[in-house]
């Protein structure tokens, strides 16, 4: 299993991802984020982390880090869509998420 240039084995780009805003019965924001890469073989497993906070705040910001988890044993040289799904409380000055290890932006859709 090789890694790109890049250092990780999952293509990801902006038009992979989408977030979209709900409010809970309680009336706490959420967000839930979701997409899906193009990992150099079957069996990655990817989940989204929050990212520790930016030097400088960014209020309108949701920073998070796409984590790449590796397959073990023997596993399909195949380029496999592998598909990654998270939730996250939000406050209401959020209006997009930067998934900062990919630069990748992504708007936040109003619910």
């Amino acid at each position: 299993m090789s890694k790109s240039e890049n250092g990780f084995a999952c293509k990801a780009h902006d038009g992979d991802f989408t977030a979209t805003a709900y409010r809970t019965s309680k009336g706490e924001r959420r967000v839930t984020v979701e997409g899906t890469c193009a990992c150099n073989t079957e069996g990655f497993e990817l989940t989204l982390e929050l990212a520790s906070p930016p030097i400088r705040p960014v209020p309108e910001e949701l920073h998070l880090d796409l984590v790449e988890h590796a397959p073990h044993g023997k596993v399909a040289q195949v380029i496999t869509p592998t598909p990654v799904k998270q939730d996250f409380p939000i406050d209401d000055e959020k209006e997009r998420v930067l998934i900062r290890n990919r630069n990748i932006t992504v708007p936040i859709e109003k619910e």
